[in-house]
């Protein structure tokens, strides 16, 4: 039995929802990358979102956002939430900090005709909102484990922990699958973790380098004036080549400074990411020449994120990003590296509204 044709119109509406949602599956990609659009259904007057194999749900849960405000403390548990509680103010951990701070500016905001709470961004709702956002992606991925969360729990291993989240969903943004190596493994050193690139199956090794400074997340002593702060990473990438991974190696290293100090790495913002700086020129020739003439990597991504030293309040600072790529002799990963290339940037993007398609 042949069906009957659908009627004019009601061809043209579907026609035109099913456009709609490519769009829509599209604009998301370009704002969030590759990350899974947020799983999420209304029931029983109650959203319930899904991440890897867990469901969760709340009454209160309108914007992403809310959901990820109760999502990190879920993660981290009560009794570690409530030990935190229990501390003076200046000895908590950084999330909790970054957390508190987020709450408090969201009571700055103002509400807008149409119902919903407008809040001005600030730094510490950045640095919260986006660390929520990244570890929601590799859970959804399937990629939190424990050691990871009790790495992240700890004053002394944040720091690390930190910035390897940052750059596995930089990786997840970016199309890649993620496989993480057994660092604890005495026979040889590792890298962070493998990266596979979804579409080409080129794979690369993928090390995440962050320099620490005192005082400044969760590290012991004071902070420094911006004149004085060290602008040595040289020896962090040579620390990352001397691994000798077994993919092409891609380092990330944040340089962890102030706004305005990192300006004497990085250069002028009118410099763009394609053109180095002097200082960072002469470090890169630095690497090059200790190498025998070649770079140790196919892609070194600096980076600035610079939450760590705003205020209660302030704007977040924008960061600084360059990102060089090299011609390396029996690579042809150059697809894999441009879509990393292209997911650097997107770090910070957090949705709002949940999507519905």
């Amino acid at each position: 039995m042949t069906p009957e044709p659908l009627p004019p119109e009601v061809f043209v509406k579907a026609v035109l929802e099913i456009q709609q949602k490519q769009c829509a599956q599209q604009e998301w990609i370009v704002k969030f990358g590759h990350v899974r659009p947020c799983i999420h259904a209304d029931n029983w007057g109650k959203k319930f979102i899904a991440a890897g194999k867990r469901v969760m749900w709340s009454e209160k849960w309108k914007y992403i956002p809310d959901f990820l405000l109760d999502y990190v403390p879920g993660l981290f548990g009560k009794e570690w939430w409530d030990a935190q509680v229990a501390k003076p103010e200046a000895e908590r951990h950084q999330v909790f900090q970054w957390r508190t701070g987020c709450l408090r500016h969201r009571k700055t905001g103002h509400l807008e005709a149409e119902g919903k709470w407008a809040v001005a961004p600030d730094g510490n709702s950045a640095a919260y909102l986006s660390l929520a956002f990244n570890l929601f992606a590799i859970e959804d991925n399937g990629r939190l484990d424990d050691l990871l969360l009790h790495r992240l729990k700890h004053h002394d291993q944040f720091q690390g922990a930190w910035h390897e989240i940052v750059v596995e969903a930089t990786c997840l943004r970016a199309g890649f699958t993620i496989e993480r190596e057994d660092e604890r493994d005495p026979v040889m050193r590792h890298a962070e973790f493998t990266a596979t690139h979804k579409a080409t199956g080129e794979r690369l090794s993928i090390e995440a380098k962050s320099k620490h400074r005192p005082g400044v997340l969760g590290f012991a002593g004071s902070g420094q004036p911006d004149e004085k702060l060290s602008l040595a990473f040289g020896r962090l990438i040579n620390d990352a080549a001397a691994k000798k991974p077994k993919h092409p190696l891609v380092i990330f290293l944040d340089t962890n400074l102030p706004f305005r100090a990192a300006n004497r790495v990085y250069g002028p913002e009118t410099n763009g990411p394609a053109i180095p700086s002097p200082y960072m020129a002469a470090l890169l020739e630095r690497i090059r020449i200790r190498h025998g003439g070649q770079y140790p990597f196919v892609m070194l991504a600096f980076t600035n994120i610079p939450h760590p030293y705003v205020a209660p309040h302030e704007p977040d600072p924008p960061k600084h990003v360059h990102v060089v790529m090299t011609a390396h002799p029996g690579t042809n990963q150059r697809k894999a590296l441009d879509a990393l290339y292209d997911g650097v940037p997107l770090y910070g993007n957090i949705p709002s509204e949940f999507p519905d398609f």
